[in-house]
């Protein structure tokens, strides 16, 4: 029992070490994960690597690349699930040699189904897999990616910026600006990393934004929410092919057509929706529960009337489960970034 109680607390040892790989890593992986390996051997780490770029080499290869081929009885700590099928590159499974590896540890198993199995295959191969080690910390490192595959729903992270007293416009609907330039730098910056962004109909009427990461990345996909049916010709978002879902796809319920938007970007491959919209579309997505991250950035102002940040009907008994995961300054702004517990 306690070699078992020791062999449990050295693999979840070098786990955290492989996490620690894993969280190298930016954006750069998407769509794939954040992924993480290193081999041990005789309890010393004599390779590590992660994955950098999609379409470029995984972790497990990255890691096994640098090693000598003499090698025998390693062990190879893994964030994720060796990947089992090809696609970019050949299967991680097809490097990982029995003659080399005797065990194989996983902190979670890949929840796409093109790319899972791995775990079986090694075994299959006369590789001992021990499966489920650290693995909360790996799905949080990566939960874009589980939300969206678990959830079968992109992973929506709500932004709002507001004054002192809680409005995000005049009653004008005039908003610009609430927030310093350094508060919409690091908004730019946040829409690189997303996929999509969802506005609602007022929001594209009230301030014709442009919607992009306004050259921090890859600029997301527009997404409009719009009961109404209304012609868009003469807004920026025209010249970016928006989606728009418009009342022939919506109904009365707000729920309801929130559920119909986020299925019909999971079967499009959306992982990461950014909603931006007014107080109306952010108060929906509240009520509905379907939300990951919750961005507020405060500036020091305070206006005593215009369009609320939350339009709902709440009491002081709603959790959303809201856990404060950082607190950032912008000069005198400040944006707190809550994330959504289970």
């Amino acid at each position: 029992m306690k070699n078992n109680i020791r062999l449990k607390e050295q693999d979840e040892y070098f786990m955290n070490i492989a996490l620690q790989e894993a969280a190298k890593a930016n954006h750069a992986v998407f769509p794939n994960p954040k992924v993480g390996a290193i081999v041990v051997v005789d309890n010393n780490i004599i390779s590590s690597g992660y994955h950098k770029c999609y379409g470029e080499e995984h972790a497990e290869a990255n890691a096994i690349n640098k090693l000598n081929s003499s090698i025998t009885n390693a062990t190879l700590y893994v964030t994720l699930e060796p990947c089992s099928h090809l696609g970019k590159r050949n299967p991680c499974t097809d490097i990982i040699n029995s003659k080399m590896f005797s065990r194989v540890v996983i902190a979670a198993n890949d929840p796409n189904p093109k790319a899972s199995g791995g775990a079986e295959i090694l075994r299959n191969n006369n590789i001992e897999v021990v499966e489920n080690v650290c693995t909360e910390k790996s799905k949080k490192l990566n939960r874009r990616f589980f939300t969206f595959f678990e959830k079968k729903r992109p992973y929506v992270i709500l932004k709002i910026a507001t004054t002192l007293d809680g409005f995000i416009a005049e009653p004008s609907g005039h908003s610009k600006w609430i927030t310093n330039e350094k508060s919409r730098q690091s908004v730019h910056k946040l829409r690189s990393t997303c996929d999509a962004i969802l506005v609602g109909r007022r929001t594209i009427e009230t301030d014709d934004p442009s919607l992009t990461s306004h050259g921090y990345g890859k600029d997301p996909r527009i997404i409009i929410f719009d009961s109404k049916n209304k012609n868009y010709k003469k807004y920026k978002v025209l010249d970016k092919n928006p989606i728009i879902f418009s009342g022939m796809d919506l109904n009365n319920n707000p729920q309801e057509n929130i559920i119909h938007v986020l299925s019909e970007l999971y079967s499009k491959s959306y992982q990461t929706l950014l909603v931006e919209g007014g107080g109306e579309t952010i108060s929906s997505f509240l009520d509905s529960d379907f939300f990951d991250e919750l961005h507020i950035y405060y500036a020091p102002k305070m206006i005593g009337n215009g369009k609320p940040l939350y339009t709902g009907y709440n009491t002081l008994a709603k959790d959303y489960k809201l856990h404060l995961h950082k607190i950032d300054h912008f000069d005198n702004d400040i944006k707190i970034t809550f994330h959504k517990g289970i």
